[in-house]
């Protein structure tokens, strides 16, 4: 995505900006006959390029890439050497975090309840990967197809996935049984998130009863709608 790959120019632009100064310096101190000086600099260049070229620092949600195939995923943020990776023709790639950078994502279900009343779910989800790697290859080849539009595409199979969902009826769930509650729709939407590798880690829900419901759709997701529902954008 965009802000991983600023990251990554900035990592690299400071490693330069470091490196160049300090090794102009050994010269000019070499030069003038200051070996001290000389001395400090050579030992603080050779640590810019110890953590600059030497080591790799692997932030989490990483995949290990072999000719485009994922062999392994790193889900925390660790420390190797660039070389060994080299060596084997390894390249890593950060996966987008879905949870910190896109928050939850919501969901609202409508349903008629049994005494006359329409219960509504508001779903918030947390996602994650699928650690399998077959579903792993497909996370990665979605995020390679989709880059920046990838958590549009998610929302929009979510939403897919949320015209399958009924609500049982009453009585509604107390807090310790809300878990169970959601099980089959945490189910039937993974199933639809199966296709890009990933699946729901979390889920609460927050209820509300009533006669009528009124629900106001916030711009993002009325865009989601109208480009699943082409019909529905034609009308308005």
């Amino acid at each position: 995505m965009l802000v991983q790959r600023m990251i990554t120019i900035l990592g690299r632009l400071i490693f330069y900006m470091l490196l160049l100064p300090l090794l102009v310096g050994v010269i000019y101190t070499l030069a003038h006959d200051q070996w001290l000086a000389a001395l400090i600099l050579m030992i603080l260049s050779l640590l810019v390029l110890y953590k600059g070229l030497i080591r790799l620092t692997i932030p989490a949600n990483s995949l290990v890439l072999r000719e485009g195939k994922v062999i392994f995923f790193i889900p925390e943020k660790t420390v190797r050497d660039r070389f060994d990776f080299a060596s084997r023709g390894q390249t890593i790639v950060q996966m987008p975090h879905f949870g910190l950078l896109d928050r939850p994502y919501r969901l609202e279900i409508i349903s008629p309840g049994s005494s006359k009343e329409l219960i509504s779910c508001q779903l918030s989800l947390t996602l994650g990967y699928n650690l399998e790697l077959p579903a792993l290859q497909l996370a990665y080849d979605n995020f390679i197809l989709y880059q920046d539009q990838l958590s549009l595409v998610v929302k929009r199979q979510l939403f897919k996935s949320s015209a399958n969902l009924t609500l049982p009826a009453d009585p509604l769930p107390e807090n310790e049984d809300t878990a169970a509650f959601l099980q089959p729709l945490v189910t039937e939407l993974n199933l639809g998130l199966e296709n890009l590798g990933l699946k729901i880690e979390s889920a609460t829900c927050k209820f509300t009863t009533g006669p009528t419901l009124v629900r106001f759709i916030a711009v993002e997701q009325e865009i989601v709608e109208k480009s699943i529902l082409p019909g529905k954008a034609a009308q308005n």
